[in-house]
Order: structure tokens, then C-alpha cells, then sequence
């Protein structure tokens, strides 16, 4: 994905869904969840990204 910036990881990607959502809400900051397990043996994780322009601005909303 060109452009987008990997800010956080999670086993269960209902965390990144929540953080994903106070992107939006506190600054309208755009953010993808993907998952990136592989199903059959439960490995991986799901990815939560941000568009680079706005990357530094939601790494500090997560951190508040």
C-alpha cells in the first residue's frame, strides 16, 4: 500500500478497530484495518495503517 504507514498490530484486531474509530472521531484521520493472519494455523496479525501525512498526528492521539 503506497503511501500508508503501519502504526500498530494486534493478535485479535478488535483493539485496532477501536483505534481506528478515535482516529476518526477526535481528528477525521482515515485508517485501514487488515488482517494478516493466516487462518489455518492462526499465525500473523491484524495491521492498523494511516495515510503518511497523517501518521505523526495519529501516533499522538493513540499515545494520549
Amino acid at each position: 500500500m503506497e503511501g500508508w504507514k503501519l502504526i500498530g498490530q494486534s493478535r485479535t484486531g478488535i483493539d485496532l478497530e477501536m483505534q481506528k474509530a478515535l482516529l476518526w472521531e477526535r481528528a477525521e484521520i482515515r485508517a485501514v484495518v487488515m488482517n494478516k493472519k493466516l487462518s489455518a494455523y492462526d499465525l500473523g496479525n491484524w495491521e492498523l495503517y494511516v495515510h503518511q501525512d497523517d501518521e505523526e498526528e495519529a501516533l499522538n492521539i493513540l499515545k494520549a
